[in-house]
């Protein structure tokens, strides 16, 4: 869609037009800490950037999000303190739809390793892209002079090549594109950010924003609509679809008294003279009646998986033959429990420790041993288990 008038100044603060409205949030958002569990193992708790606390009733539960070996889970605790796995929407998509054979081209005619670089870096684009996106939403004005500064900060952050830099003038034209889209449809946002559960389907994700906004430019009817963020430039792929449609039951089950009208993908256009943008109206796809059949899939792939994490630590002995006291072995729903084995209820803000590791080996092993023990025995083991605190390390220098 492209709008030729009331351009936005591209050199200085964007700022809404027409009736003024005040920034949606005043204070400062706090950040999630995140975990490392175990070595590439992660969680946090997902918050959302922006909630509608006078339109919208929040979900009585809080979501976490672990990540492990490319597959993302989230999370959430049920009244007597048990975490409740649901795959995320992309891995369900990932593992469900089939390969678009226009991507299986260009990999080819890429090569595999230059591929995979350059959809890590645009990957990387489009997270910047979607943190600016939320920024001006929220906010209601940007500083376009301050986005290389802050582009600067993010390379550094996520040790990114210094070239990166150079995407600086596209993202501003992005900021500016996605701009005029809030402008043309006075774009208000109910959420952003915001990660919900399906109860009933068992699957979760985050949605970009969930928002009113006017059914056609100009129009005095409103909507209320749920707008996904693509930093792509070549149109939209059917799993785009799906995975507005599985955001759509998701929000739905979780308000029943706001109801979705309509869903679309949004992407910026690359523009020369006025911001312009692509947004496609997918609510009547008809990919998503393939959504009950995905689901089905995705829980037999789902089962397949071994979700067994293990840590290795201590001193190998070639004098013994057993060497259980090296390895800890822990379900994914132990790994999260560790946290609260202490606690009436989980405390979702304590980090897992070694030593949180080690209780619940010993939980799992040597409880049943203890009885047998004389106090020689018991002191050794006590020793043993202080000398393998002491060497099992969990790097969390990444938080």
């Amino acid at each position: 869609m492209e709008q030729k008038e009331n351009m936005p100044n591209m050199m200085g603060a964007i700022s809404g037009q027409g009736e003024q409205l005040p920034p949606f949030v005043e204070v400062e958002q706090e950040k999630s800490q995140v975990v490392e569990l175990l070595q590439g193992v992660t969680s946090e708790e997902i918050k959302s950037i922006f909630f509608d606390k006078d339109a919208l009733v929040e979900p009585p539960y809080r979501v976490f999000q672990l990540n492990s070996s490319g597959h993302r889970y989230y999370y959430r605790f049920n009244e007597d303190g048990e975490p409740q796995f649901y795959p995320s929407v992309t891995t369900i998509l990932s593992q469900t739809m089939p390969n678009n054979p226009y991507l299986t081209k260009w990999i080819a005619d890429k090569g595999f390793d230059e591929a995979e670089r350059y959809k890590m870096e645009r990957a990387n684009y489009g997270t910047f892209m979607h943190a600016q996106f939320e920024r001006l939403l929220i906010q209601r004005t940007y500083d376009l002079d301050g986005l290389k500064d802050e582009l600067r900060e993010y390379i550094e952050y996520n040790r990114l090549p210094d070239d990166f830099i150079h995407y600086a003038d596209e993202l501003k034209k992005d900021v500016l594109a996605f701009a005029q889209f809030v402008l043309d449809y006075d774009v208000r946002p109910l959420a952003v950010e915001i990660a919900l559960v399906h109860p009933v389907y068992n699957y979760a994700g985050m949605i970009d924003l969930p928002c009113t906004m006017a059914a056609a430019k100009g129009s005095d009817k409103r909507i209320t609509a749920i707008v996904d963020f693509k930093s792509g430039r070549k149109g939209f792929y059917p799993d785009y679809e799906v995975q507005l449609h599985l955001y759509k039951m998701m929000w739905e089950v979780n308000f029943e008294n706001h109801p979705i009208d309509k869903v679309f993908n949004f992407a910026p256009k690359d523009w020369r003279k006025f911001p312009t943008y692509h947004l496609k109206d997918q609510t009547d796809s008809v990919e998503k009646l393939k959504i009950p059949h995905l689901l089905g899939l995705a829980e037999i792939e789902d089962k397949k998986r071994d979700n067994t994490f293990v840590a290795c630590s201590g001193v190998v002995s070639l004098d013994t033959n057993d060497l259980t006291s090296n390895v800890i072995s822990l379900s994914l729903s132990e790994l999260i429990k560790t946290k609260a084995n202490n606690d009436d209820k989980p405390n979702d803000d304590k980090a897992i420790s070694e030593s949180d590791v080690i209780a619940e080996n010993e939980r799992k092993v040597l409880n049943s041993e203890r009885q047998t023990l004389n106090p020689a025995q018991k002191q050794a083991e006590k020793n043993e288990s202080e000398r393998i605190s002491t060497s099992l390390k969990l790097d969390l220098s990444d938080m």
